[in-house]
């Protein structure tokens, strides 16, 4: 599989220009919708609060090497990103974050009985100011495309286990009239002198809210993976999975690549799938912007006629360690802004690859 130099679409160190909310983006999930592409994000926001955002590609136009992504903004003040939801507030489960979004099309039963087509988004959401060493556990819930907008469900769809509290990053798929999902497990969110401890497991449901099937093992802690993105091709299933980001650049942790497998049906049997997971990025050979690593990767079919068989994936980096101090100064030299002040920057890019 050949793969094309990736490219930055988005980045921290230069800032969102001209949104005035946003300090950091990330976990983009890529889908073509009547006709255009949208990009469903997570944003960190001023008040120190995650929430989904999203970003377009002119109607009609096809992904490609040059694309540029708009982001959509508020109607009423034009420099400021539009959230799809309200955020929660401060009593709620999720009240300090929606992120990892996951659009899945798909059907439901309405209050007649029928099936009819719908549409929603599936996000880890937390309640603990601090995303690492969380004092309270995340969990996953959902908001649906309504005729009035988005609206959130308002209970978690799914919650963790006294061993491993935190469940976060579905990815879900709609197929053979159920919803599928992949999520990963931890007992915490890794600060930084512990190294991640995931498992990723498999579960299906009739409706994608409730009586979901009992959790089945899809990679081990051993594997080390944390995000196992699926997708529906003409031919067959693809996966791209990664791990969890070396946010700080410690030396000795998981190696961070992104990695692509592949199966003739849609299964939650890890044997169904690519024995060895076919790396398709590494990490430390790269770009200082994603030296760090990846998260909350996607990927989409190329749809262009001159594209046949072309990936697109999208997804987040980290940047390798910066000295904050250095870089501001030499940009105050050229009359620019420093960067807004962070333990760790992400950008959002994409790369193609090519059977």
């Amino acid at each position: 599989m050949k793969s094309i130099e990736p490219k930055i679409l988005f980045n921290m160190l230069e800032g969102y220009k001209p949104f005035t909310n946003l300090l950091g983006i990330g976990d983009p999930n890529v889908h073509k919708i009547d006709n255009q592409w949208w990009m469903f994000f997570s944003g960190f926001q001023k008040n120190f609060k995650n929430n989904v955002f999203s970003a377009t590609l002119p109607i009609g136009e096809h992904l490609n090497r040059e694309m540029k992504w708009t982001i959509t903004s508020d109607p009423h003040h034009p420099k400021k990103a539009l959230p799809l939801v309200q955020q929660p507030n401060k009593n709620e489960w999720d009240s300090c974050g929606l992120h990892e979004p996951c659009f899945v099309s798909g059907v439901k039963m309405n209050n007649r009985g029928q099936r009819v087509p719908c549409r929603r988004i599936y996000y880890t959401g937390r309640s603990t100011r601090s995303p690492l060493r969380n004092k309270r556990p995340f969990s996953i819930g959902l908001i649906e495309l309504t005729t009035n907008g988005w609206k959130r469900y308002s209970r978690p769809i799914i919650t963790g286990t006294e061993i491993a509290p935190n469940v976060c990053a579905p990815k879900v798929i709609f197929s053979n009239g159920k919803w599928h999902m992949w999520y990963a497990m931890t007992p915490e969110e890794p600060p930084k002198k512990n190294k991640p401890r995931y498992e990723v497991y498999y579960t299906q449901s009739e409706n994608g809210i409730n009586n979901w099937t009992n959790p089945k093992l899809f990679f081990t802690r051993e594997d080390g993976f944390t995000h196992a993105y699926p997708l529906r091709t003409q031919k067959s299933y693809e996966m791209i999975v990664s791990r969890s980001g070396n946010l700080f650049g410690k030396s000795g942790y998981p190696q961070q690549n992104l990695w692509h497998l592949k199966a003739s049906k849609l299964s939650g049997e890890r044997t169904d799938w690519t024995r060895e997971p076919m790396s398709i990025i590494e990490a430390d050979k790269g770009d200082p912007w994603y030296q760090g690593g990846f998260f909350g990767s996607s990927i989409c079919e190329g749809d262009s006629v001159t594209e046949t068989g072309v990936r697109y994936v999208f997804f987040s980096s980290i940047h390798e360690p910066i000295n904050w101090f250095s870089i501001s100064i030499a940009r105050l030299k050229t009359l620019k802004k420093p960067p807004v002040p962070a333990p760790f920057y992400f950008s959002l890019g994409f790369f193609r690859i090519d059977d």
